[in-house]
């Protein structure tokens, strides 16, 4: 278990989250099975997940290392297994999901399992795998789906760069467009969105191609690689892209302006990552991110997964994190949080965990500790982790100012007005032990918050 040690900043100033095990989120179940097999050459039981939301129920979906395993997460507090289907291994380390409409399609990669689709139109009751074949290509890394479109982009597989299916015609028998060999070489992963591919081409960088011709895509920016270069995901307006570097260890999201794309440039912004532990214990890996609404999601490996407010694109603030892999003490690289779907309509969050499974989870709303300040203020806390009491000291005079003492699920437990003084002095002798959040407002509308570990 890690060490339960916080070094608490004021969120207007950057710093180390250093290990807690979860921040504004809950667990509201999780599911694993230890009888079932792990990949030889890791000590790893589960990879991709996703989700479905489909005639007023919830799913989830998971890979195993010989199996594709299917949920009914309705009741999201006791996930039932619907479905179990066997592939032509036990011994895969990636298997990889999209939807379409009623449908899950499904790859795998160090096997020649090609493409399977699970029609869900009949779940809970029957989930019926519809479609199974290796005729257009055999193994896939990943998988990309333009639900507008109903094309379907697989990257990194073992015939080109890129293989484009058609499944708007039918869902369950999909159609050859296109095999291509594309500038950035290898595509690790992808996302679409308006025919435009955002391919993260690993080691030779980031590329986005325009798709609209399918036969004849258009190159229209690139980055060089800084590491890795893993996936995308881009913000609501699009201003914005999102992308992870999975080597070397250590590498921070990257934020990309795309705001000049028409003519061609793109530029990196901007960069933020928060690790659990100390470096001298390693570093961290941002595996997989994704974005709804201002939110992104970002599994973080042995972090767990974390939760970004976006809505100011170049300041991501956290505001969210669970923890989904306690057990370790140091870094160790393929352990952990592999990624996450956040659209389902309860809210609930999947979140699939390399060694611990299915974990489902809640991000506590509203999240506090998310609001923007208006102008910098400059705020002390001392001592901090606290034990009897906290004093706030504010580094500039201020005729009034109000504070609120709020606890992760965002209930006030202190709260008051001072007047004609730059201290406060809060007692802690009747709260609980544990993490709280101290908000700070200026008459003239200044604000800022800060963590405080009560231990």
């Amino acid at each position: 278990m890690k060490k339960n040690l916080l070094f608490a900043l004021c969120f207007c100033t950057a710093g180390f989250l250093y290990a807690q095990d979860s921040l504004n989120m809950v667990r509201l179940a999780r599911w694993d099975d230890d009888s079932l097999p792990l990949a030889f050459s890791l000590n790893l039981q589960y990879s991709g997940c996703w989700g479905l939301a489909l005639n007023g129920r919830e799913y989830a979906v998971l890979g195993g290392a010989a199996h594709v395993l299917f949920f009914d997460i309705t009741e999201p507090t006791e996930p039932k297994l619907i479905g179990k289907f066997a592939g032509t291994t036990n011994n895969t380390l990636w298997r990889e999901f999209k939807s379409y409409k009623n449908r899950i399609y499904a790859v795998s990669d160090q096997s020649a399992e090609g493409l399977m689709i699970f029609d869900m139109q009949n779940a809970p009751d029957t989930v019926m795998r519809t479609y199974w074949s290796s005729e257009f290509f055999k193994s896939a890394h990943t998988i990309t789906l333009d639900t507008t479109s109903g094309h379907i982009y697989l990257n990194g597989t073992n015939v080109a760069n890129m293989v484009v299916l058609d499944v708007s015609q039918n869902p369950d028998q999909p159609t050859l467009i296109t095999t291509t060999a594309l500038p950035g070489g290898y595509i690790h992963d992808s996302y679409v969105r308006h025919d435009t591919l955002y391919a993260s081409s690993g080691n030779n960088g980031y590329f986005i191609y325009d798709f609209s011709d399918p036969l004849t895509p258009v190159t229209l920016a690139s980055l060089a690689a800084g590491g890795y270069n893993h996936n995308s995901w881009l913000n609501p307006e699009g201003t914005h892209a999102y992308f992870t570097e999975e080597i070397p260890d250590g590498r921070p999201i990257q934020i990309v302006n795309l705001q000049n794309l028409p003519n061609g440039e793109i530029e990196l912004v901007g960069n933020f990552l928060t690790p659990s532990l100390p470096p001298s214990l390693g570093a961290p890996i941002p595996h997989n991110v994704y974005i709804k609404d201002h939110l992104l999601f970002v599994s973080q490996y042995e972090d767990g997964l974390l939760v970004y407010d976006i809505s100011n694109p170049l300041t991501p603030t956290l505001t969210g994190r669970y923890d989904t892999h306690p057990e370790n003490v140091q870094y160790n690289t393929y352990y952990g949080n592999w990624g996450n779907y956040p659209w389902l309509p309860s809210g609930t969050i999947i979140s699939g965990d390399m060694q611990n499974g299915l974990q489902l989870l809640k991000l506590l709303t509203p999240p506090v500790g998310t609001a923007t300040p208006t102008s910098d203020l400059g705020v002390q806390v001392a001592p901090n982790p606290a034990t009897d009491d906290l004093v706030i000291r504010l580094d500039e005079a201020t005729d009034s100012w109000s504070y609120r003492m709020i606890d992760p699920t965002g209930l006030i437990v202190q709260s008051g007005q001072v007047s004609g003084s730059a201290t406060k002095t809060l007692s802690l002798q009747h709260c609980s032990k544990g993490l709280y959040f101290v908000e700070i407002q200026t008459q003239q509308g200044k604000k800022t918050t800060c963590r405080v570990l009560h231990h």
